[in-house]
């Protein structure tokens, strides 16, 4: 077939609006038209799942899903602000899929929820932009333990809160697979912004997705009852819903937590990227 007699795909496009029979098509057209079709089931999938509810958060490219790294974007977090990930560094270098996914986001401080201040140190030698911000006091490394009730796990909680509020992002939240300590602070944050209790659940679930293990459950794989387990470490006395989840992360992070309701509404205002 010569270029002349190629057919175009706006050709195609057009006549698929004008109205068509599949058997005007000749074997050429038909091609095109099904990669349009295929082409337009794919898009949507990404976008809606298999639900036909339009998915929170980017897509998460299968680099991104490797090294559990994805955008943090329900409720009233804003676009390109909060990011989760496993740790940037492991066995002594840099992972080159995160140090890329951290470029394009732009990333200006890191919360470290895995390492202590001492331990980071050496670490971060071996990934030049987590050096950068760790020079230019734009990390926190905490070593949080894996008990969300201890006083420890709670005063370095605040620690992190109060270094949002003190920076600016876009922020990365990690610890060492990004499943447990990070889940955690991700779902107080979520519901604090005012996220569906769907969304938090599943945002929590999309970790099993990667190649990482919990450190606090037996198995890999999750369910809801289990984020839901987690949720209720805000509120072991009442039952969590769509219409009381922020109002539990709030009171959660004055009562317990003890952050000022100032300090509170500053840290919506970054979260919402009113104020940098």
């Amino acid at each position: 077939m010569t270029d002349l007699h190629k057919p175009n795909r706006h050709v195609i496009a057009r006549r698929m609006t004008k109205g068509f029979y599949l058997s005007e098509l000749n074997q050429e057209d038909f091609r095109v038209f099904f990669c349009l079709i295929i082409s337009a089931i794919i898009i949507y999938y990404n976008i809606f799942g298999d639900n036909g509810k339009m998915k929170k958060g980017i897509l998460i490219s299968d680099d991104a899903l490797a090294v559990n790294f994805r955008e943090i974007c329900m409720g009233k977090i804003a676009p390109g602000t909060l990011y989760r990930s496993s740790h940037p560094i492991k066995d002594n270098r840099q992972e080159r899929k995160i140090s890329a996914l951290v470029n394009n986001a732009r990333i200006a401080a890191v919360i470290n929820l895995c390492d202590s201040s001492s331990g980071i140190l050496s670490k971060a030698l071996y990934a030049p932009w987590y050096n950068a911000l760790l020079k230019s006091n734009k990390v926190i490394a905490l070593g949080m333990d894996f008990s969300f009730t201890s006083d420890s796990f709670k005063r370095k909680l605040k620690q992190v809160l109060r270094f949002i509020i003190e920076t600016n992002g876009p922020w990365l939240i990690h610890c060492h697979a990004g499943v447990d300590r990070t889940g955690f602070v991700s779902m107080v944050l979520e519901s604090l912004m005012g996220a569906k209790l769907d969304d938090v659940i599943e945002d929590y679930l999309q970790s099993f997705n990667s190649v990482f293990e919990s450190s606090i459950f037996e198995t890999r794989k999750t369910d809801s009852q289990v984020a839901m387990q987690i949720l209720s470490v805000m509120n072991d006395s009442m039952i969590i819903d769509d219409q009381n989840l922020q109002g539990i992360a709030e009171g959660y992070l004055q009562k317990t937590i003890g952050l000022s309701a100032e300090e509170m509404e500053l840290l919506k205002r970054k979260l919402m990227g009113i104020i940098q």
